[in-house]
């Protein structure tokens, strides 16, 4: 079963076998080096699927769009022919062998995606984003019996719309909510107010009662403009940029006030999903799923997926053909392509680049005498957080290591990092976040030890984004905190995603030592190997 996510942004394809078991799950824009692969067919993440279980479009039975096209009304009569010849090439077209196809309503397949990656055996799925084909928020009920919707809300209460209306106000591009959600916090403490969104519950008659009188026909474009206009009205004019947000008023003020309101409606919208389907188990998706701030608000047990945006939907979609048994936890998050170095090592080594056997003894020394390098090794992570696959890292003992990295990355300078630990050191930084540790899908606070020992991955209110590695999932991050266990050093290290400003993340062995040229990093972890400049020689542990 070949799942995709075609027609607006995050194009992707996945590909489960009749058991439902995951042989890949691969995101257009990390081919392509667009970002979001806009309006793009998967036509290199379909094929890498395919390889990777050896297979061709011939012993397809299903592909499954992650998107109910004719019911959204953007389906036309040449448009399989077209998705085919794209995908399989112009012999797919008409072939007797061809695959039969089937479209999947967005949120559905959203919450497939969550449900059987979660290891729970029943669950309430909780979907919200910007919109789907009609809708903005909706519930399922989900156990080995399948999924079964419970309640769903229009595009009139589409917190993705909200969060989108304040990113654009702020200056930020289309799906940089993230920068958003980073900004917030300098407003958080006096500034926030918490906005019309809506009785997302419903009165006593059990009518509800959408924000600026908005329809449920009302357009995603529509419910954006609205809020936008709200906004500005309330809170005045963003007159900073980029660096300085934080110092603007008004810009801390939009932000705090959209992430109080996304807080506040999620911790109402999980509550109902309790309560429509009974159990305590929860899981989330939709790009508003994405907000670890929010979701790190939400009570144990819950699982958001490392993929709750629209790329995710390609698996929910072939999950929706052939699903496996629930109870088991997703096997890995790294389903992409796999490092395999090559003429690039020649080069490095030609411009005069020491190339050397990866040791995470000599790449801890470089780490400690401040060295800041980035790790490519087996295949890539999906999802836009990495995951130590394709990751860049220093050590976190210096809010000075947060402004180089950021400097170095072209992000704002009071945006956060992320760090990563082994699960034998995680209690030490902040409470355990349960599943949220694996994938990077939760904020918490952290200790008075984390604030002191990893300065350059706690943000302005004290909190962060954690992830905590599993045995094995990780080599060579998991060697190097190991070394430094060794060591009698903290085992924490700043994570970042291993790329430039505007770019996807590095996928192929070429695009690493691209971005590690271009970036101006201390080291490599390519594969097996280490890469450095002789200037970065760090000095031995007897030094």
């Amino acid at each position: 079963m070949l799942g995709i996510n075609w027609k607006l942004h995050d194009t992707a394809a996945a590909l489960v076998d009749g058991e439902g078991k995951v042989w890949a799950l691969a995101e257009e824009e990390r081919f392509t080096r667009v970002k979001h692969a806009w309006d793009s067919y998967p036509r290199n993440a379909a094929r890498f699927c395919l390889s990777t279980a050896g297979i061709d479009w011939q012993d397809l039975d299903v592909v499954a769009i992650g998107w109910d096209l004719p019911k959204w009304g953007v389906w036309g009569e040449n448009d399989k022919e077209q998705l085919y010849r794209s995908l399989f090439g112009p012999e797919a077209v008409g072939h007797p062998d061809a695959p039969e196809l089937s479209f999947v309503e967005h949120h559905l397949a959203h919450a497939y995606s969550a449900f059987y990656a979660s290891g729970f055996k029943q669950a309430g799925v909780l979907v919200t984003d910007g919109a789907g084909e009609q809708e903005s928020i909706s519930i399922y009920s989900a156990d080995a019996g399948g999924l079964k919707l419970k309640r769903r809300w229009p595009r009139g209460y589409s917190l993705g719309s909200m969060y989108e209306a304040a990113t654009r106000l702020l200056g930020f591009g289309y799906l940089d909510a993230g920068k958003t959600m980073g900004l917030a916090p300098y407003g958080m403490a006096e500034a926030s107010a918490l906005l019309p969104f809506g009785d997302v519950v419903g009165d006593e008659t059990g009518n509800l009662h959408t924000p600026f009188g908005l329809v449920p026909e009302s357009t995603y474009p529509e419910v954006t403009e609205a809020w936008r206009k709200h906004l500005a009205a309330r809170f005045g004019t963003v007159t900073h940029e980029g660096d300085q947000l934080h110092t603007d008023p008004v810009a801390v003020q939009i932000a705090a006030s959209v992430q109080r309101t996304v807080e506040e409606t999620i911790r109402h919208l999980h509550a109902e999903t309790v309560s429509l389907t009974g159990v305590p188990e929860v899981c989330i998706s939709g790009g508003v799923a994405l907000n670890c701030v929010a979701n790190g608000r939400l009570p144990e047990p819950l699982y958001v997926p490392p993929f709750p945006h629209d790329s995710g939907v390609a698996l929910g979609a072939a999950w929706s053909e052939s699903p496996p048994a629930p109870g088991k936890l997703l096997d890995s998050p790294y389903l992409g392509r796999a490092i395999v170095p090559g003429r690039e090592l020649d080069e490095l080594r030609e411009d005069g680049f020491l190339v050397t056997d990866f040791d995470p003894s000599k790449t801890a020394d470089l780490l400690t005498a401040g060295s800041i390098g980035a790790v490519a090794e087996g295949r890539s992570e999906v999802g836009p957080r990495a995951l130590c696959h394709r990751s860049i890292m220093a050590m976190p003992h210096s809010t000075s290591v947060r402004d180089t990295i950021n400097r170095i990355k072209g992000r704002e300078m009071w945006r956060p990092l992320a760090p990563v630990t082994l699960p034998e050191y995680a209690r030490r930084l902040w409470p355990d976040q349960g599943r949220r540790e694996l994938y990077m899908v939760g904020n918490t606070v952290i200790s008075a030890h984390a604030q002191e020992v990893m300065p350059a991955s706690a943000h302005v209110d004290g909190t962060t984004r954690p992830q905590v590695l599993p045995p094995g999932q990780a080599p060579v991050a998991e060697s190097l905190l190991t070394e430094f266990a060794a060591r009698g050093l903290p085992p924490v290290l700043v994570n970042t995603s291993f790329n430039g400003r505007g770019e996807p993340i590095v996928d192929t062995a070429g695009d690493a030592v691209r971005a590690f040229r271009a970036l101006g990093l201390d080291f490599l972890v390519l594969g097996e190997h280490l890469v450095h400049s002789p200037t970065r020689s760090a000095p031995s542990q007897a030094e």
